[in-house]
């Protein structure tokens, strides 16, 4: 049985504006692809964004070039990815605050972008805080600090990186779950001198400035933030020892804009998996104190949301807001 001649023009028509679209995807990546990372170079996330990038580019046989946009808790650099266009030559290496603190403590009005313009490619690593006091401090356990923040409340201070920064949140999530307060010292630098000094009491520190600090014999590491301890700090325990389930680490990861062509975003994700289970990527990461993660888009597509959720109790429930 013969198509009348219309039905049969309307399927070449189609065809042919199938074609393309198909090929691209099957020729990708036929030219070079920007990495945004909307954090300044040598930070945590540009040394795993570069390492994770160098691996990519081999693998797919096109440059892969890291375009660093520092400013404005990730802001600048997420506006700037969710208005490239969504072919996959452009993604955007970023961190959980992005999109698990941003769209709760910035009004609407201010953040440029929504969680809703991105998708999970892979999330690359955990990103373990540190709670930590000054090496001198009297205080030796999480147990000690709790006790002490409940008898000396009113005297006892903590320093963020800012006003509805991660460190911030994370502290107010611990002292809500541990049932005692402190007051909270925000800081552009987090603070780290005067908590070295003894002048602000503890603070979470990302486990990559942490590590350093504890080695060098200027601070005491009294807990880490993850489900298991880390290798790098094997004598410190979990939070979770002394709060059961309390687990608070942030990440890092690949996003790319919605609308992504599917075989483009699978084509990422399969080379970041082979990356991500090499001994190279993995003993960078713990050498930072960094835990290297595998798993699916859609795996990480699901974790993104129920992080967010997570943070996003703390924020409403304590009515933080961003500077």
């Amino acid at each position: 049985m013969k198509r009348p001649s219309h039905l049969r023009h309307s399927l070449l028509i189609a065809a042919s504006l199938l074609a393309p679209a198909a090929w691209a995807e099957a020729d990708y990546p036929s030219r070079a692809i920007r990495v945004i990372v909307p954090l300044p170079g040598g930070s945590s996330p540009d040394v795993i964004a570069r390492l994770w990038a160098d691996g990519l580019g081999r693998r797919l046989g096109q440059p892969v070039v890291i375009d660093n946009r520092p400013g404005a808790a990730t802001i600048v650099g997420a506006q700037a990815a969710a208005t490239a266009p969504a072919d996959g030559y452009t993604l955007f290496y970023t961190v959980g605050s992005t999109t698990s603190l941003n769209p709760f403590v910035y009004p609407a009005s201010r953040l440029p972008y929504k969680t809703e313009d991105f998708v999970g490619v892979v999330r690359t690593v955990s990103v373990p805080y540190v709670l930590v006091v000054s090496a001198n401090s009297p205080i030796k356990s999480t147990a000690e600090l709790i006790a002490s923040a409940k008898k000396n409340g009113d005297k006892m201070n903590y320093a963020s990186y800012g006003m509805g920064q991660t460190t911030h949140v994370l502290m107010t999530r611990f002292l809500n779950a541990s049932g005692a307060a402190m007051t909270h010292v925000p800081y552009k630098d987090g603070g780290i001198t005067d908590i070295i000094s003894g002048v602000v009491n503890a603070s979470f520190e990302p486990s990559t400035t942490a590590i350093p600090q504890i080695a060098g014999g200027k601070l005491r590491g009294l807990a880490v933030t993850g489900a298991k301890r880390l290798a790098a700090l094997p004598d410190v325990p979990t939070v979770s020892e002394t709060i059961p389930g309390f687990v608070a680490d942030s990440w890092q990861g690949v996003l790319v804009r919605k609308g992504t062509p599917a075989a483009v975003v699978q084509k990422i994700a399969a080379a970041s998996q082979e990356i991500l289970g090499s001994e190279e990527f993995r003993t960078k990461a713990r050498d930072l104190g960094l835990l290297a993660v595998q798993g699916t888009p859609a795996e990480f597509q699901n974790f993104i949301s129920e992080d967010a959720r997570a943070w996003e109790k703390v924020v409403k429930d304590n009515n933080i807001h961003a500077e």
